[in-house]
């Protein structure tokens, strides 16, 4: 592609020094994947500046440099093309954008934000469309998939210059959908800048990154930059109990190109559910289908495999997304029964032995909230919880889940989740600062390993274990290292090592 065409699609473009018809082969931001011909896009963040490796991205081969106007003139190797710009992170969505060939264009995008919820409904949504024999892409938290292809997430979203690579191989492969989760980082650094989305879903907003943002308000703004990127006529996919579903709808009337449909469970929405029964094993409802989204819509049976309250919410904006994107309800319901699981939410881990034990992300004080009651629903003999915070993350929210988590299990081992730079036991002491004074039932067990021990040796029959923040990983995270560690493989280890493994076949 000639620089000059990319040159032309930016908005921000302040100078340009050097020659414009050139070729440009390929697109990198990291100075070491730089490639004879190709354009180097020079980012400040956090901790580096991209401008300091312009001089090694010459080395190796690159035709052109973008970056920031303010980044300094005169003073990088010559013989190159320089384009200053006002934001180069922005130029580089843009860029992205015509180099990848506007792919919103050519694909049906869904995408999920809110605090929790997002993995589990592009899950559902991936089963829905399969059971159209729909070819469906999903990027998210566990990891980034399609085809045959399964690649580990490093970022809930991955950076725009990823994310359209993704999703151009995507396109090569024929997949026409992609779900993928929005997160609130993403949104505020611009990782979908460029992007148009026929649906976008909102699941709820509760505390969390308030590490990142500088408050619940701030957390709220860069959720409501996803809604002003769906396509005219598209899709807003709005959860109505949430207390700031007011604001979001809002939003998107501000806009003026996308219908709303609400999902809900207590108040009157377009999309509901009634007569819900739980299960230990699933779930069941009615659904029920306004005329505003489909006139004389008989109210269907939807059953899941999946468990408790939280998870009525995520099928209904699943469906939703479904109508969303043109679905019949024949091909919705079937995707739903048919989705098994989900990596690290409520996983059960069963080897046969006589109490339950289950896994989960939850790893906020409303996530984790959800998960305790849900598993109450079931009617435990005793319900056992072990759970910790990560470390350099939100801090504010770790005496409210001590609180929770005291108040709704019989008993709760406080132990380490990811420390990462931050001193364990300190961790835990911030913890333990939410819990009431007349509590004692709970257990501080500095060893992720021994507290989960200690609680699947304590069940008896009946009991339920909760295992909750660390969900799908495979690893923990410490100042110095990081080690694997899979809490539904460590409870495996302990059940079969304990001689309460009935199903050894399963290890």
């Amino acid at each position: 592609m000639k620089l000059k065409k990319i040159i032309d699609n930016l908005s921000g473009a302040i100078k340009v020094e050097g020659k414009v018809n050139i070729e440009i082969n390929g697109i990198a931001c990291d100075s070491k994947a730089v490639k004879p011909g190709y354009l180097f896009i020079a980012l400040k963040g956090a901790r580096v500046n991209g401008a300091d490796f312009i001089d090694e991205a010459i080395d190796r081969g690159a035709n052109a440099i973008l970056l920031d106007g303010d980044s300094g003139a005169g003073v990088f190797k010559r013989g190159n093309t320089f384009i200053y710009v006002k934001d180069a992170r922005l130029g580089l969505a843009q860029v992205s954008q015509v180099y990848f060939g506007g792919i919103s264009s050519k694909m049906h995008l869904v995408g999920v934000t809110g605090t929790n919820g997002k993995t589990t409904i592009t899950y559902l949504m991936e089963s829905m469309l399969k059971s159209k024999n729909e070819g469906v892409g999903v990027i998210g938290t566990v990891n980034y998939r399609f085809g045959s292809r399964s690649i580990p997430a490093v970022n809930t979203t991955p950076g725009i210059l990823d994310l359209y690579s993704l999703l151009a191989s995507m396109q090569k492969e024929k997949i026409n959908y992609c779900v993928m989760e929005i997160s609130s980082h993403s949104l505020e650094q611009g990782r979908v800048e460029t992007l148009q989305f026929d649906a976008a879903i909102f699941t709820n907003l509760t505390r969390e990154h308030l590490d990142f943002h500088k408050n619940m308000d701030d957390y709220l703004n860069a959720k409501l930059k996803l809604f002003a990127k769906i396509k005219k006529g598209g899709f807003a996919i709005i959860n109505i109990d949430d207390p700031v579903s007011g604001k979001i709808i809002e939003k998107v009337k501000s806009e003026g190109k996308a219908n709303i449909v609400t999902y809900g469970i207590d108040r009157e929405a377009d999309i509901g559910a009634k007569d819900i029964q739980f299960f230990c094993n699933g779930l069941k409802f009615k659904l029920g289908v306004s005329e505003r989204v489909l006139a004389d819509f008989a109210p269907i049976e939807i059953k899941s495999n999946l468990i408790g309250r939280h998870n009525i919410y995520n099928i209904l904006a699943s469906i939703g997304g479904g109508v969303a994107i043109g679905m019949n309800f024949e091909d919705i319901k079937k995707g739903i029964e048919s989705l098994k699981g989900l990596p690290g939410r409520l996983e059960s881990v069963d080897c046969g032995q006589n109490f339950s034990v289950y896994v989960d992300y939850a790893h906020t004080e409303d996530g984790l909230t959800n998960v305790i009651k849900s598993l109450r629903e079931l009617k435990p003999a005793r319900l056992v919880s072990v759970f910790g915070c990560g470390g350099d993350r939100d801090r504010t929210k770790r005496p409210e889940m001590g609180k929770i988590s005291t108040e709704l299990s019989d008993t709760v081992f406080i132990t380490s989740d990811n420390p990462r730079t931050e001193e364990p036991m300190n961790i835990i002491n911030e913890i333990i600062k939410g819990i009431g004074v007349k509590k004692d039932n709970y257990i501080i067990e500095l060893d992720r390993f021994n507290a989960i021990k200690k609680a699947v040796l304590e069940a008896r029959e009946g009991d339920i274990v909760l295992i909750a923040g660390k969900g799908h990983e495979t690893y923990q995270i410490f100042k110095d290292t990081t080690i694997p560690f899979d809490d539904r493989e460590v409870v495996k280890r302990i059940l079969k090592e304990a001689g309460l493994c009935l199903q050894s076949e399963i290890l």
